[in-house]
């Protein structure tokens, strides 16, 4: 596409564009004022239900049930007032508890052996195909996990209806990355209910980048849960819920923490908080995604060989 200089329609008053730019104005004034309200309610907030449970002290409380192994910690929510408890829909939670995300393909196999029993755990007993949905946005590194695991996913519902043995043990699987509304002016939800509409899986499996209230928690959780997800929600960017209730179907969604309120570092109830990535932020989404995308094809393509599976998911 060409350049083309900026002419003004004879029509159109200098008045008149000093009161368009004024609305601009006004709403930018009003869009800048509402961050700096959610940053305000907004302090300490965390997508992870296990440091909810924490910030209420570990007391009992209930309606919210909480067991703890070396590595996984299971938070459920049982009732409405476990719900308001803590923050979270009724629903399971798990967290998987690393030193670190694994980066070597050892250290990846022992996560991974980890990361697939819990999601085997979520997952429907009778299902006959999976969509896999990565959430984010690719041009922010802390934002991109979830395109980045749905680039990994082993898509296999277009070659279902081949009578071929080599498609044979495949489980049908579709992957999409939804981009941001931003980006595509469409609702991450609303291209999501589209596409379940159409295709009809058996279970959704989301996946995307999620905030904590814990510096130390960044690039060494994992949280699994059968409650859905509202992306953007971490840092305050609140968009459609991707749930049971409004797909009809089981999601589960999974992510991992990228980014902290600068709060926690004793900064204070200022105007100032930002959120922040720890600096190996490049690494954590690469290697976080690697893991994910390879739990996630290992559950669902129970009939295909791990070495098979790296190989075809290119991880």
């Amino acid at each position: 596409m060409g350049c083309y200089p900026l002419s003004f329609n004879a029509n159109v008053s200098y008045h008149n564009l000093f009161k368009i730019a004024s609305i601009f104005l006004f709403l930018d004034i009003l869009l800048l004022k509402r961050y700096i309200f959610l940053g305000d309610i907004l302090k300490n907030y965390t997508d992870l239900a296990v440091e909810c449970y924490e910030s209420a002290e570990k007391t009992l409380i209930d309606g919210v049930k909480v067991t703890q192994t070396h590595d996984v910690t299971e938070v459920t929510v049982l009732n409405e007032n476990g719900a308001r408890a803590i923050g979270k829909p009724i629903g399971r939670y798990l967290t998987y508890n690393a030193a670190s995300i694994p980066d070597t393909p050892d250290l990846i196999e022992d996560g991974l052996n980890s990361l697939t029993s819990l999601l085997k755990s979520m997952l429907p007993e009778k299902m006959d195909s999976a969509l896999v949905v990565g959430l984010g946005n690719t041009d922010i590194t802390a934002d991109a996990l979830g395109p980045r695991v749905s680039s990994k996913i082993i898509a296999t519902r277009h070659v279902k209806g081949i009578n071929n043995e080599l498609f044979r043990d495949f489980f049908s699987v579709a992957s999409v990355a939804t981009g941001v509304i931003g980006n595509t002016g469409i609702e991450s939800a609303e291209l999501v209910k589209g596409i379940v509409e159409q295709i009809k899986p058996s279970v959704v499996i989301t996946v995307d980048a999620l905030a904590a209230s814990s510096a130390d928690r960044l690039g060494t959780t994992v949280q699994l849960s059968d409650t859905g997800i509202s992306p953007g929600s971490g840092v305050g960017n609140h968009r459609c819920e991707i749930s049971r209730s409004t797909l009809n179907v089981p999601v589960i969604a999974i992510g991992i923490p990228t980014v902290v309120s600068t709060s926690v570092f004793g900064a204070g109830n200022t105007r100032d908080d930002m959120f922040v990535t720890p600096r190996e932020i490049d690494k954590v989404i690469e290697h976080g995604s690697r893991l994910i995308g390879m739990a996630i094809n290992s559950c669902l393509q129970p009939n295909i060989s791990r070495d098979v599976l790296y190989s075809l998911s290119g991880i």
